[in-house]
């Protein structure tokens, strides 16, 4: 009776085992589908922000931007259509914030990128921002 007790444990544990790690993986792989958008699908979700000329935190210096930013969904696309004016004003912020040096390092886009995307974060309730990109860039 004590070794069918045993085996019977080790089969239920096994069992256990298999069936989270098939429930991990399926999960894994799911949220990377969910990820993965066509072209199309890019472009319905993306906003192109105005030119927006502002300066910058080094004296005398100022600099022309434009973004693309990606949303993950057509309700946090209409959110922020709507707060366009908050938009711009957390680009100009965050702008305002960096050097002529540190934009034209060699890092210096993409942290602008990273921060606005994370700050465009905070702001939104309904979705997220994917990413932002800069479209257009002068700094003089």
């Amino acid at each position: 009776m004590g070794k069918f007790k045993n085996v019977f444990i080790i089969i239920i544990l096994a069992s256990v085992i298999g069936v989270g790690a098939a429930f991990f993986f399926s999960q894994k792989t799911s949220s990377s589908e969910e990820k993965a958008l066509t072209a199309e699908e890019l472009v319905e979700l993306s906003i192109d922000t105005d030119i927006i000329t502002t300066n910058l935190a080094s004296a005398s210096n100022f600099a022309v931007v434009q973004f693309n930013i990606a949303l993950d969904n057509e309700k946090a696309k209409e959110e922020t259509e709507k707060r366009t004016s908050e938009v711009r004003a957390a680009i100009i912020s965050t702008i305002a914030g960096f050097t002529k040096e540190d934009l034209v390092s060699k890092d210096g886009i993409a942290a602008l990128e990273e921060q606005l995307t994370t700050k465009l974060n905070e702001m939104l309730e309904k979705g997220n921002v994917e990413r932002v990109l800069v479209t257009e860039f002068k700094v003089q």
